[in-house]
Parts: C-alpha cells; structure tokens; sequence
C-alpha cells in the first residue's frame, strides 16, 4: 500500500494549511482528517469519493495522482460514471444475472449507484470502487471522480 498517510500530510503542509482547514474544506471532522493522515488504510475506507476528489483538489493533485502509487499521473482511459454504470448493466445482461446476485459478488448493495452520479459520489469509499470495478475487470484508478 502506498504510503497515503504520508503524502497526505506532505502535500498539506506544502499548501500552508493546517489540519482543521484541511478538515473544514473537505468536509470532515478533524479526527476524521487527522486519520487520513496518521493511517494509510483510512483513505479507502473512511472518506466518500466525494470527499477524496475534495480532499485532491485542496490538496493541489488529482484524485488518480493521491492515490497512485507513485503519487503522480493521470488515467490513461478515464471511466466516466455513465460508463461505469453502463458496464454494470452489461456484466448483468451478459452473465444473466439479477442485480441482487451481482450485489452478492460484489458486496455492495447498488441503489446508491444506481441513484445518480451525485449520490454515488456521496455514498461510496474507494474500496467500493475498487470492489465493483475488479469485478468488472476495468482499472479503479480509471473510474475515480
């Protein structure tokens, strides 16, 4: 896993923001930002996508280069959230398979993707994206916000 934590930080204090701007302006609790970046996992887990593509902003970088490996780039294909969408609908058509059954594979339930890009943005963490999008065999990296 690369080192998240880290490079929050590093790229905070480039900004000359503290801890409690950076929690104001991505919209979170300063314990909840304090752990982005005190602990690598937490960036997957605990803030939306939402927040992720805020937090990036502030921090100066895209939401590919945060949490690439090298903390650098861009998709080289990007997947727009129509298409990502699209790509659900296709795997269920092309499996024959009901989305409470695609639901089990994935271990999401899909009504908040389903409910529009804003919600979905809203609802869902990294490690969601990173779950449908294995299943459906296309790069995370290239479906974040």
């Amino acid at each position: 896993m690369p080192p998240y934590a880290e490079r929050i930080r590093r790229l905070r204090e480039l900004t000359g923001k503290s801890a409690d701007d950076m929690a104001a302006v991505v919209g979170m609790e300063y314990m909840e930002y304090l752990d982005l970046e005190l602990h690598d996992d937490e960036l997957a887990m605990a803030p939306s996508l939402a927040e992720v593509r805020k937090l990036a902003t502030a921090l100066g970088v895209s939401a590919y280069a945060l949490l690439s490996e090298e903390g650098i780039g861009s998709p080289t294909c990007r997947i727009s959230y129509a298409d990502l969408v699209g790509r659900v609908r296709t795997y269920l058509r092309d499996k024959n398979i009901t989305r409470e059954d695609f639901e089990a594979r994935v271990g999401w339930a899909l009504d908040d993707l389903f409910a529009g890009e804003e919600r979905m943005l809203a609802e869902y963490n990294v490690d969601f994206l990173r779950d449908l999008c294995g299943l459906l065999d296309v790069s995370w990296m290239d479906a974040l916000p």
